[in-house]
C-alpha cells in the first residue's frame, strides 16, 4: 500500500501538504507513440548488429511504425545509429505495450510498415528487395503479416528472401 508523503507546513503553521507518490512507470496513454519508453528500453537491450559494433538507435525521430500500448499487436522499426537508407531495420513487436521480440531473427534493410493493411491485431511489414541502386525502385516487395493469436504472434506469410 502506498502512503502519501506529508510535508511539514511553513514556520507560519499553514498546515500540511499531501504529495502523491511517484509512479515507477509513466501512465499509459493510448495511441501511436514512437517516443515511448518501451521502444527505447527494447532497443537498448538489442545486441549490436551482427558482425559490427553498430548499436540500435533510440532516437524517436529515426523510429517508424505504429507502436500503441493499447492494441493487441504493434511494431516499432528501429535502425542503427548513423543509418543510411539501406541500413538494417529491426522490427520490434509489442503486445499491449509489452515487448515480445523482433519480427525476424535477421534485420533487413528497406523495411517499412504497411499501415493500410495493418490492424489492431495484425502488423504487415513490407520488405523491399533493392533494385539497381538505393534510390531506384525496388526489384520486389515481400509483404509479411504478423498476427496476435491469443497468447503469441504468428507469422502468416513466408519471410523475405535473404
Amino acid at each position: 500500500m502506498r502512503l502519501p508523503i506529508l510535508l511539514a507546513g511553513s514556520v507560519l503553521g499553514t498546515g500540511l501538504l499531501t504529495v502523491p507518490p511517484a509512479s515507477a512507470d509513466p501512465p499509459i496513454t493510448c495511441g501511436k507513440n514512437l517516443a515511448a519508453y518501451q521502444i527505447v528500453t527494447a532497443a537498448e537491450h538489442l545486441a549490436p548488429y551482427p558482425g559490427t559494433d553498430w548499436q540500435w538507435s533510440t532516437d524517436p525521430r529515426r523510429t517508424q511504425g505504429n507502436f500503441n500500448p493499447c492494441v493487441a499487436l504493434s511494431t516499432a522499426l528501429v535502425t542503427v545509429e548513423g543509418a543510411t537508407a539501406s541500413s538494417p531495420v529491426a522490427a520490434l513487436m509489442f503486445h499491449n505495450g509489452e515487448y515480445l521480440g523482433t519480427a525476424t531473427s535477421k534485420a533487413y534493410g528497406f523495411t517499412t510498415l504497411n499501415s493500410v493493411r495493418t490492424t489492431d491485431d495484425t502488423v504487415v511489414l513490407d520488405y523491399k528487395t533493392p533494385g539497381a541502386c538505393n534510390a531506384c525502385p525496388p526489384a520486389a516487395v515481400t509483404s509479411v503479416r504478423y498476427q496476435w493469436q491469443g497468447d503469441h504472434v504468428v507469422m502468416l506469410d513466408s519471410p523475405p528472401p535473404t
